[in-house]
């Protein structure tokens, strides 16, 4: 049996929240605070977000994907572009309301991590976390792409190659890990 998996502790980090929709943000704010995340700054326009992502650095980047002026996936696109960003590699979560397959790649291929639908699930939200701080893709620095590495098996893996998200599978399958009614009152309280 394998070891317990590590609660992810995100009292220390620092996350970016970029949305047009005060309400929105409101929500993602509240959501990501009873994850324990306090260390939040929102940002209502992309042009407002380049200005925080070239002087501070975050642990993670949330855009909203359709925003007026500039949306998220060119706001992406920007932070992974600049070399002397802070943010350059952090971790980058698209948010949308719908997400068919052509902008889960579109989002993929302006170097975002992952795309969450919303109205956000914070169970959903909390394992998608996880998988992204347990992701042990290599960063690509290439002419036409800067990001997590793109790649995906298709095939099975030979037997002596070990499953790269092996544990990211343990913790979805883990029936033990439901939200504590704590939990559920902090996101809510």
């Amino acid at each position: 049996m394998p070891p317990p998996a590590t609660r992810l502790n995100l009292g220390k980090s620092r996350a970016l929240l970029v949305d047009d929709n005060q309400a929105s943000l409101d929500l993602l704010s509240q959501v990501l605070a009873g994850f324990h995340l306090q260390r939040l700054r929102t940002c209502l326009s992309a042009a407002e977000a380049r200005g925080l992502v070239s002087a501070e650095k975050f642990d993670l980047i949330f855009i909203d994907y359709a925003m007026p002026g500039e949306d998220g996936l060119h706001l992406a696109r920007h932070i992974r572009s600049d070399p002397m960003s802070p943010n350059q590699t952090a971790p980058i979560v698209i948010l949308h309301g719908f997400t068919p397959e052509d902008m889960v790649m579109n989002a993929r291929d302006a170097g975002a991590n992952m795309i969450i639908r919303k109205p956000v699930v914070p169970a959903i939200l909390l394992s998608r976390l996880e998988w992204i701080a347990r992701d042990t893709r290599e960063f690509v620095d290439s002419a036409r792409y800067r990001g997590p590495d793109r790649r995906i098996r298709s095939a099975p893996l030979s037997p002596d190659v070990p499953e790269r998200r092996a544990d990211a599978l343990a913790l979805i399958g883990d029936l033990n890990r439901a939200m504590s009614q704590d939990d559920v009152t902090a996101l809510f309280g």
